[in-house]
């Protein structure tokens, strides 16, 4: 093991432990013992007659013991893994162990704790909460999260506290964090109707066109067309060929698996389903910023590992195989996916007292593409800065984009943090790093954003 992965292994591990030990090894013995029960009962219901991806355990992104799991499994058990998952968690895992020692000094942080391993009410946002305590720690500050209701306003009054009390010499301020939904209701929709397409559509592609792919394009609302609709389209452009078919508000075009390259792969080695390494075999790259899904149907189904491991279903060989890309172009799809965060800036700037300075952080995800966030930064820039914030003694607010990147072996994040200061150069609040996600040695690329990156090298290739 390299020095990179001896770091990444140790601050994985102390992100576990600071979570275990706060919540009791009995209990998380208990809490594990039944999540590990779940994912055995669906994996025993495999039938190898139909498409393997459906018949997969997902783990819930918003459940905390999930979080727990796969950093425990991360180094020790390389057979036992969600990937398209696990490399989400593992950077908000090692940027909290990195600090995870003075973490458990930070007064009222088993609070914190305590909330999020409750695991009932969108423990993300209480994880974010200690993302950012972790954040300025490695920025030299002093941290205190806040009891709520524990502040009296100015006009006498209890109010919803700020999270937290960052101090550095004589510099103190309050910090906000408000974590964004990791999608907005019509994504999830959106994600929804496709996945009920996608069922339908598979099986019939599996049946007339295995070995192919279809990318389409929705020039209607997702929810509004019909796996009937799409199945005719897509047996348009099964007929003809290389051309790009049309029908109604749907555009199709089909394209060969490298058939021959995907079975000499399969010959030699084994795969996960639904990982980046499938995804590379079928489409011939990866890309975060698509939206794509795979059907296979496979020939034989291995277990690496000892009877203990869970998550290690590989395929050894491949009957069939499809896969599909798509989008959606619609008006109504394209501007509610890019949504703003300017009523989320006023929740934050809401809950710091108007006597005292205040920061508000903002986190999100940019799952829905590069041409959304280029909307919704256009938004943002015209919305938050337009806020006024007159009546108060915020300072700014940082808005911290971040997109995840799996690759066969390894993965990668991007991190872009766009400042809406009334000071000048409130960047430097952030002494040794401006990306929460980052440890000493990243490398941070000032005046451009990682979906400005991502289309950059989209032209490229």
């Amino acid at each position: 093991m390299d020095v990179v992965s001896r770091v990444e292994r140790a601050r994985t591990k102390a992100f576990y432990e600071l979570l275990v030990d706060r919540l009791g090894t009995e209990a998380w013995a208990v809490r594990k013992a039944a999540y590990l029960k779940r994912i055995r009962e669906q994996e025993s219901k495999f039938n190898i007659k139909l498409p393997i991806e459906p018949q997969l355990f997902s783990p819930a992104e918003d459940d905390i013991d999930w979080y727990i799991l796969a950093s425990y499994l991360s180094h020790d058990f390389p057979y036992s893994d969600s990937a398209y998952s696990s490399r989400r968690i593992y950077p908000y895992a090692m940027a909290i162990g990195a600090v995870a020692e003075q973490l458990r000094k930070v007064p009222y942080v088993d609070d914190v704790l305590d909330k999020m391993l409750a695991n009932n009410n969108k423990p993300e946002t209480l994880l974010f909460e200690l993302l950012t305590a972790s954040f300025y720690l490695k920025n030299g500050y002093e941290v205190a999260f806040i009891p709520e209701n524990s502040i009296v306003w100015p006009d006498g009054k209890t109010k919803k506290s700020p999270d937290l009390l960052v101090k550095s010499g004589d510099l103190e301020f309050y910090v906000e964090c408000k974590r964004s939904d990791k999608q907005t209701k019509y994504s999830k929709t959106e994600e929804q109707a496709w996945a009920e397409i996608w069922n339908e559509l598979s099986h019939h592609m599996l049946k007339v066109a295995p070995w192919s792919i279809v990318d389409l394009v929705f020039h209607e609302q997702v929810a509004a067309v019909t796996p009937e609709e799409v199945i005719k389209v897509v047996n348009l452009a099964i007929r003809g060929g290389a051309e790009k078919a049309r029908e109604g508000s749907i555009g199709a075009e089909i394209r060969a698996i490298d058939k021959m390259g995907l079975k000499r792969h399969y010959r030699k080695f084994s795969v996960r389903p639904n990982s980046p390494q499938q995804e590379l075999l079928v489409f011939g790259d990866m890309d975060s910023n698509e939206k794509r899904s795979i059907s296979t149907i496979a020939e034989r189904v291995i277990r690496p590992g000892t009877n203990g491991d869970i998550l290690n279903m590989f395929v050894k060989d491949v009957a069939k195989c499809v896969g599909a890309q798509w989008r959606c172009d619609h008006e109504d799809s394209l501007g509610l996916r890019s949504k703003h965060f300017k009523s989320l800036l006023n929740d934050g700037v809401k809950q710091i007292p108007p006597d005292r300075a205040g920061v508000v952080h903002i986190w999100y995800e940019t799952r829905d593409g590069i041409e959304i966030e280029e909307l919704r930064r256009d938004k943002n820039i015209e919305n938050i800065s337009a806020y006024d914030a007159s009546k108060t003694s915020v300072l700014g607010a940082f808005v911290h984009a971040v997109n995840y990147y799996p690759f066969e072996e390894n993965y990668e994040w991007a991190e872009t943090v766009q400042d809406f200061a009334r000071v000048p150069h409130l960047m430097e609040l952030f002494p040794r790093q401006s990306l929460m996600l980052a440890s000493d040695s990243t490398h941070e690329i000032e005046d451009i954003t990682h979906w400005e990156q991502d289309k950059a090298a989209k032209n490229t290739r």
